[in-house]
């Protein structure tokens, strides 16, 4: 089965354009669904595709874009073709969760491929990775999301980027 994005008219997961009050989920949704995917798919200037719903900053000596909204979410690119996208705010379970469902309503299916145990501090998750790859137009690609619960990491980092080393393919997972 091979899977596809839907056309740009479908509804998208996130509630509205981003603005100031937007939540960081719907934050995460919109860079998935309007910046990465896009610019996975069809290549450009990822700035571009987010222009007017985000500004240009400087984190840790890098350019990225960061979407309007409450959860400090950023969106750029990676030395690979890449993308990447971090929320230093916001419930890493929750913006996982709108990673992961921003594809399926593409109509993205994921395969997970490696789930790491999570570290734990008393009862709460601290970290999580997980491993997965996907396709979109016949291509194979590979998404790292990393989450955390308890503030001691990143709420929130998800790389999209092209399967070009075969890593999935090996494993026998993502194929047409």
């Amino acid at each position: 089965m091979t899977a596809f994005a839907l056309p740009v008219t479908a509804v998208p997961v996130w509630a509205a354009e981003p603005g100031l009050l937007t939540p960081p989920h719907d934050g995460v949704a919109f860079a998935v669904e309007t910046g990465c995917l896009y610019y996975l798919r069809e290549g450009g200037n990822l700035s571009a595709l987010v222009a007017g719903h985000a500004r240009q900053i400087t984190e840790g000596g890098r350019r990225v874009e960061k979407i309007y909204g409450l959860g400090r979410v950023t969106i750029e690119a990676v030395e690979d073709g890449g993308c990447r996208i971090e929320a230093s705010r916001g419930d890493g379970a929750i913006l996982r969760e709108a990673v992961v469902d921003s594809l399926a309503h593409s109509g993205i299916r994921t395969q997970t491929f490696a789930d790491y145990t999570p570290e734990l501090r008393g009862r709460t998750w601290s970290y999580v990775r997980e491993d997965h790859c996907f396709r979109m137009y016949d291509r194979v690609y590979l998404m790292t999301v990393e989450s955390s619960a308890d503030g001691s990491h990143w709420p929130l980092r998800a790389t999209l980027r092209r399967d070009a080393d075969g890593v999935a393919a090996k494993r026998g997972l993502c194929a047409a």
